[in-house]
Formats: C-alpha cells, sequence, structure tokens
C-alpha cells in the first residue's frame, strides 16, 4: 500500500516518539505475524506520542496511515473491529487537517482510507483534492510524495478498470516511484499496449530487483515479464522470467505454473507441460483446501477451470468456472482482474468448447452487461478482443 509519509523533525519528546512510530511502521506488514507485531507496536507509540503532544498533526496522521493497514476490501464483509479502525483512520485524517489547514497530505489519506474501504469514487473525489494542492505538497512533502498520490489515485482508477488510470500511472513515474512500473505494465497490458507493457515490465523487474527487502506482491513483477514474453512468442525468455517469479513467491502461485505449462507447450515440450499442468491441478486443490489471503478461492477456481481447458476437460472447466462466478464478488476486483466477469467470459469460452453455443451465448451477454453497466472499461476491451467472442457477437 502507497501512501504519502510525512517526515518531519521536531525538537521535543513527543517527536521522538514519533520517530520510533515511524521507524516500526516502515518494517510493519499485515502479511506477515511480525509485520504485524511492528505495526501494533508502531501505533502504540503514536498513541503515546499524542499524550505527550496533542497538537501534532503528523502524529495524528500516522497513525491513521498505521491503523489503515489492517483495513482492505479484500476482507470485505467487515467485522466490527475492522469498520471500527476504518473510522478511526477518518478520524486521525480529520484531526490532522483541524490542528493544520494545510496539512495537504491529509486528504491524500483519505483517499487511501476510502480506496482500502472499498470506496473508489469516493478515494478518487478526495486524491482530487490532494492534487489540488500539487504544488504545495511538492514544496513541502517532496515529489516522492506527490508521485505516490498519483500512483494511488491512478490505482483507485485502475481498481474499477478505468483506462485513465494510465495517466496518473504515468504521471506517479514521472515523478519516481517504486510500485508504479509493475502497475502501468499490467495496465498496458489490459489495454492491449503490448509493446509498452513489455518495456515497462522490464523497469518493474529492474526496481523489485534493486530493492534489498522483498514485498509479497514483487513476484508479479516477473510475472507480467512473462506474460510479455509469451505474447511475443519468446517462450524460454518466458519460461526464465517464471522461474524468477517461483523463486521469490512468498507461495507457489497456480499462475506461475499454468503458464510455464503453456510456455513448455509452445516450446514443443508436451511431457514437462502436463507435468506443470498437473501441478497447478494439485496446488489450486492445496489452495482451495487451506486459503492463502493473496489468492482468494474464486481466483483459484478460475485458474484451474484454465488448466481444464488446456486438457480439453470441460464439464471440469465449467464446474470451476462457475464456482468463481458463484464466489467472486459483483463490485471489487482482485489484483485488477474483476473476477466476476471475468469468471463469466471464461464459463462462456468452455461452453462454446463444449458446444453449447447457447449457454454460452448466455454467458457472454452477462459478462458483457455487468463491464458496461459498472464502466469496467478495461475488462470490457478484454472481452471484446476475443475472437471467439467476436464471432459470437
Amino acid at each position: 500500500m502507497c501512501i504519502p509519509i510525512s517526515v518531519l523533525t521536531r525538537e521535543f519528546e513527543g517527536e521522538t516518539l514519533y520517530n520510533q512510530g515511524l521507524s516500526y511502521f516502515k518494517k510493519g506488514s499485515p502479511f506477515s505475524q511480525e509485520g504485524i507485531i511492528a505495526l501494533n507496536e508502531a501505533k502504540a507509540i503514536f498513541n503515546r506520542a499524542i499524550d505527550l503532544e496533542p497538537e501534532l498533526a503528523d502524529v495524528y496522521y500516522m497513525r491513521g496511515v498505521t491503523t489503515l493497514q489492517f483495513v482492505h476490501f479484500y476482507n470485505r464483509p467487515f467485522n466490527k473491529e475492522q469498520e471500527g479502525m476504518f473510522e478511526e483512520a477518518l478520524k486521525d485524517f480529520d484531526k490532522a487537517l483541524q490542528i493544520n489547514e494545510d496539512y495537504s497530505i491529509a486528504y491524500a489519506g483519505f483517499g487511501n482510507a476510502y480506496d482500502r474501504y472499498g470506496s473508489f469514487d469516493e478515494a478518487i473525489g478526495w486524491y482530487n483534492k490532494a492534487l489540488e494542492r500539487e504544488a504545495e505538497i511538492k514544496s513541502k512533502w517532496g515529489e516522492s510524495s506527490l508521485s505516490e498520490i498519483y500512483f494511488s489515485r491512478g490505482r483507485a482508477y485502475h481498481r474499477t478498470l478505468k483506462h485513465c488510470c494510465i495517466q496518473d500511472y504515468e504521471k506517479s513515474l514521472a515523478y519516481s516511484h517504486i510500485y508504479t512500473p509493475m502497475h502501468l505494465a499490467n495496465a498496458y497490458i489490459q489495454a492491449g499496449r503490448w509493446a509498452d507493457a513489455a518495456a515497462m515490465a522490464d523497469k518493474s523487474v529492474e526496481a523489485v530487483a534493486a530493492k534489498e527487502k522483498k514485498a509479497p506482491w514483487d513476484y508479479r513483477a516477473y510475472l507480467i515479464r512473462a506474460n510479455c514474453c509469451f505474447r511475443a512468442r519468446n517462450y524460454q525468455e518466458c519460461v526464465d522470467a517464471l522461474r524468477c517469479a517461483l523463486e521469490i513467491a512468498p507461495f507457489v502461485d497456480p499462475e506461475i505454473l499454468l503458464l510455464l505449462g503453456k510456455a513448455f507447450r509452445l516450446k514443443g515440450c508436451e511431457e514437462e507441460a502436463l507435468n506443470y499442468f498437473k501441478r497447478v491441478i494439485t496446488t489450486c486443490g492445496d489452495l482451495i483446501e487451506k486459503p492463502n489471503q493473496m489468492k482468494p478461492a474464486y481466483t483459484v477456481y478460475n485458474i484451474r477451470g484454465l488448466v481444464w481447458l488446456e486438457l480439453e476437460q470441460y464439464q471440469e472447466a465449467i464446474n470451476d468456472f462457475s464456482r468463481t462466478v458463484e464466489l467472486a464478488p459483483e463490485y471489487y476486483p482482485h489484483g485488477h482482474t474483476h473476477y466476476k466477469s471475468e469468471g463469466l467470459k471464461n464459463l462462456g469460452l468452455a461452453y462454446l468448447e463444449e458446444g453449447n453455443r447457447q449457454k454460452a451465448g448466455e454467458c457472454f451477454q452477462k459478462a458483457l452487461a455487468m463491464v458496461e453497466e459498472q464502466g469496467l472499461e478495461l475488462a470490457g476491451r478484454e472481452i471484446n478482443e476475443i475472437d471467439e467472442i467476436k464471432a459470437w457477437i
């Protein structure tokens, strides 16, 4: 999660605690027990800092930022505690502005709060307020904070699969931000700009390789590069990138194994391809039985369905894509993919392969209606570019 962090030094005790809290925050992560402990310690220190100096906007801001690490729309429906933490964060950003009406990055804090809550239009409105003060933010907090706000607004647009996310990512990159290349490369792919995607994927891999401490999702930089290589029919380069992804991924992502199987099949190595397809089926079964927070069940069913298509097991594919459609949220993406419409699209393709054109047509119609109703521009473009769907339309 990328939120601009205000780092100011002041000569009183509360500021010393503020710096300590900031240090723990940087070590924190909601993806590991150690990281959760660090975030809780950061919040406890910010609480003490506020007790000692209750009129310091920076501390309220960072306490709100820290609290938000425990809130994400992937975990909807929220429990009472998560709803409470969301409200706490809003109060902290509001307090920062009460103390200092020129504390402009608090508007970005509100934006990130609503983004993580799943209210993307509301989030974009707050990012707009922050960027109305672009010159001030650049002057007081530096280009990196401005980059992060453009990145965050771009990410909110990307969550709703709006084409304009690309423009914000490009602005973010002009000011330099470590996570922007990965997101921008993915957006280029969804927009059909494969040459731009390949160049940006290389930058993304370079950024990840240069990091001393890898984030849990950094492996996806190599996966994006692999997809670009696959598209360009550079199958050995695709395999090399996927092996790098497997090496740093915090769990075995079946999406990597699936693309490895497809690459080996097109390299003419059928036995190796089948071995990877079998591993996908086994890995997906394990993830369905014991879910990983980075891979919800509906995404796993979708991947396994794609493997069944490769193996021409169409009824199995139909069963898995049906589960994706059943389980995927109506209005929320995962990893910038809207799995409800994605599942419907893939379900239609499975019915086509089975020879049931009526069922296929019903699925395509539902998918297209869904992306049009929700304004999912990038998803709509991808669906309309599929040859089988073009023929059906």
